[in-house]
């Protein structure tokens, strides 16, 4: 019934054992660790503790999908937060989020600030295009219980917004966004800027200057409202909305290992010989 099919990477959740310097990575509504495997894969290969989750409902079926809130992604997200922790001796972590991943991500960072030391922002819609809010409230406002009706969805005509074939072609993540995900993620994105200002941690953002799924003017205004001393940019010029995965994903990769090289080096130290394996 959908134009694009999903791809057949791998969506099976990653954990990396490294030292003392822990990074949680967040994958996007309707996605899977697949989207951000380069980057974790590229943070263990410089010697960071790892975990990627697949957050409730994804990596299934639309069914799957619409069947959950927000609260049970960022439910997700934190059990996996505390998983790394363990393995790093309870330090605080790094958290990467991309798309819905990077509203988690500022969800935890409000939520537990002394477990978060850092985040990277990757495309995070703190609103959509007007027309989009416009078209999917009204048809929530119908009196239909879209968790019992998962193929009431937006398609994804031309697939993930990646400019890269191969990557878009081998992205697993659904092929459509289930109205009732949809309107659980403006709930989460209404609570996500009302947080804004009390956010402190040192942040950098990411976002391509080509997204065809979340304005630029998203990440604008975040790196406007976070209430963190420590804020850096990056926008690539050619990337769309994956970042993770498209053209740019090594500059992405090095951008996000240099600021967590900074932002986690007293955690370095510790002899990472002796923290437990995921």
């Amino acid at each position: 019934m959908f134009l694009f099919q999903p791809g057949t990477g791998n969506k099976s959740p990653i954990s990396i054992a490294g030292d003392a310097r822990g990074v949680l990575c967040l994958h996007g509504l309707t996605g899977t660790p697949f989207e951000v495997r380069p980057l974790a894969e590229a943070l263990g290969a410089a010697g960071y503790s790892v975990e990627v989750p697949r957050l409730a409902g994804h990596g299934g079926s639309l069914r799957e999908l619409a069947a959950t809130h927000w609260t049970d992604w960022f439910a997700s997200a934190e059990a996996a937060m505390e998983d790394l922790r363990r393995r790093v001796g309870g330090r605080p972590i790094g958290v990467v989020g991309f798309s819905m991943g990077g509203l988690l991500a500022l969800r935890l960072a409000r939520q537990f600030p002394e477990r978060v030391a850092a985040q990277v922002i990757m495309a995070a819609p703190l609103r959509l295009r007007p027309f989009q809010m416009r078209s999917v409230r009204a048809l929530s406002m119908l009196p239909v219980d879209f968790r019992s009706y998962p193929f009431m969805c937006i398609p994804k005509l031309k697939g993930s917004d990646i400019s890269d074939p191969d990557m878009r072609e081998a992205n697993p993540s659904l092929p459509a966004f289930p109205i009732s995900a949809v309107t659980s993620l403006f709930d989460l994105m209404n609570q996500v800027r009302a947080d804004l200002p009390s956010v402190r941690t040192p942040t950098l953002v990411i976002h391509g200057r080509r997204d065809h799924t979340v304005p630029m003017e998203d990440s604008l205004e975040l790196t406007g409202s976070l209430g963190s001393d420590v804020i850096e940019r990056l926008w690539l010029e050619r990337s769309f909305h994956v970042v993770t995965l498209d053209v740019e994903r090594g500059a992405v990769s090095n951008a996000v290992a240099g600021f967590f090289a900074r932002q986690l080096a007293g955690m370095a130290v510790a002899d990472a010989g002796k923290l437990p394996r995921p």
